[in-house]
């Protein structure tokens, strides 16, 4: 296994579609199965980029040719750590994702290369949808990690908390970071620096598909 490191790249682009520059509606004008996380004083701190355009920290290549977004939960606390693949194929398809537990670093990772404790198949619709809010489904949950699939969604608006990072592969999201509205569009992947912070989603198309790596305790309502 080897390590692929890419030129870091921030997109700074603005979406200009009229459905991702829509107002933030006010917490009480929210609508769902349960009250939104309230908007918190600091911002999620979003950072969009292509796939290929990854910092090197984060990315992990496979022997088999697949690259993904690398996260490790509890560096050094025996958390978890979950592989999220964005390019390639072999026996793990771009929006699968691999996890180790307890966690292993991603040096130790690409020494040993060890088999995954657990592989999430992205159309393996055996999870479980989450109660009241469209369009979005976990299809994993435990050792620190929630896997969520988006999509496609009629237009859906989400409320988080505990999110890490989401990928699209269809379609486009935007981010509310603050108030800066950010486009993830197919082929590129969010990083929130701030997982603490309350993100707003919205669903720029009903071609909307994303998988996002999330805590385990994460916090969500429709928008």
């Amino acid at each position: 296994m080897n390590l692929l490191f890419w030129k870091e790249r921030r997109s700074d682009r603005k979406p200009k579609d009229a459905v991702l520059a829509k107002e933030i509606p006010r917490d009480d004008d929210r609508q769902g199965p349960a009250p939104p996380p309230p908007r918190t004083a600091h911002t999620p701190g979003v950072s969009v980029y292509a796939f290929a355009d990854l910092p090197s920290q984060h990315l992990l290549r496979l022997d088999t040719g697949s690259a993904g977004f690398f996260l490790e939960r509890e560096e050094g606390k025996g958390g978890a750590a979950a592989l999220l693949v964005l390019t390639g194929g072999g026996f793990a398809l771009p929006g699968d994702v691999l996890v180790w537990s307890p966690s292993l670093p991603l040096e130790e990772v690409s020494r040993t290369t060890p088999e995954p404790h657990h592989h999430i198949r992205r159309d393996d619709l055996g999870g479980r949808a989450v109660s009241g809010i469209t369009g979005l489904r976990a299809l994993y949950r435990g050792e620190g990690f929630t896997v969520l699939r988006f999509g496609p969604p009629p237009g859906a608006r989400w409320v988080f908390k505990g999110i890490h990072a989401v990928a699209v592969f269809s379609g486009r999201l935007a981010a509310f970071d603050g108030d800066d509205v950010k486009e993830i569009r197919a082929g590129s992947l969010a990083r929130v620096a701030d997982p603490t912070a309350t993100l707003y989603l919205e669903a720029g198309n009903d071609a909307a598909l994303g998988v996002a790596l999330a805590a385990d305790s994460f916090v969500t309502a429709l928008g």
